[in-house]
């Protein structure tokens, strides 16, 4: 039976999700989903009010992807697959420094938010040292889920038919809202159908000059809470 739970983005920064590299992963925020969804299951990501304006009933898809693993993460960070998305703010380049590999594990078995060091990255960090707040919120969800499917659209949000979209939450979901199955895939298949898998755009918040500033302090900017 085929699960879809969607959700709306506050931020699409290409941190979370990070559609560069190997594949699209979800590492950080959105901690329940990444506890609670299974290999196999669908995650469909949309625009917000907060995100793009749009309001409640004309959300756009940012994202789709199947989860097809997922990776706990202290075993994330040293995976030679996701050596890339460990953000780097010395190099020139926004793509050098929005991975959401973000937390080195220092001891075995790490788990807990002081069993692992952050590091330095734009997204969640304050204004000179590492952000407790989102480094708890981030290790709670303990998993990456790391996609062998997905479509980003990122700045090219979709707009679709009124027929195929699937249900959304009318504002924040920590768990993201089930769709019907045969409605899901009647979803998907119309994303299949005419878009191969990857990426179609750059994130919706991605700098015009293709770089990012060093960390700013404040909230978090990652997809949502």
């Amino acid at each position: 039976m085929m699960q879809l739970f969607s959700y709306k983005l506050t931020h699409d920064t290409g941190f979370a999700p990070n559609p560069f590299g190997y594949t699209l992963t979800l590492a950080t925020c959105k901690p329940m989903i990444r506890r609670a969804k299974r290999v196999g299951e669908w995650l469909a990501g949309f625009t917000s009010t907060a995100l793009t304006g749009d309001r409640v009933g004309k959300e756009r898809l940012v994202y789709l992807m199947r989860i097809g693993e997922k990776c706990h993460l202290r075993d994330y960070f040293g995976d030679p697959r996701f050596q890339d998305k460990i953000p780097n703010l010395e190099l020139p380049g926004a793509l050098a420094k929005v991975g959401d590999n973000i937390y080195r594990p220092l001891v075995p078995g790490a788990c807990e938010g002081a069993h692992f060091e952050q590091l330095e990255n734009p997204n969640h960090w304050a204004v000179s040292r590492p952000s407790d707040s989102d480094r708890t919120r981030d290790i709670s969800g303990q998993y990456v889920l790391v996609a062998d499917e997905f479509y980003y659209f990122g700045g090219n949000a979709l707009s679709l038919p009124t027929e195929v979209r699937p249900w959304l939450p009318k504002g924040q979901s920590a768990q993201g809202r089930l769709t019907p199955p045969e409605h899901a895939r009647c979803f998907i298949q119309f994303i299949r159908e005419r878009y191969t898998p990857g990426r179609h755009g750059q994130p919706t918040q991605w700098p015009d000059d293709g770089e990012i500033t060093r960390p700013h302090g404040g909230p978090g900017r990652c997809g949502s809470s």
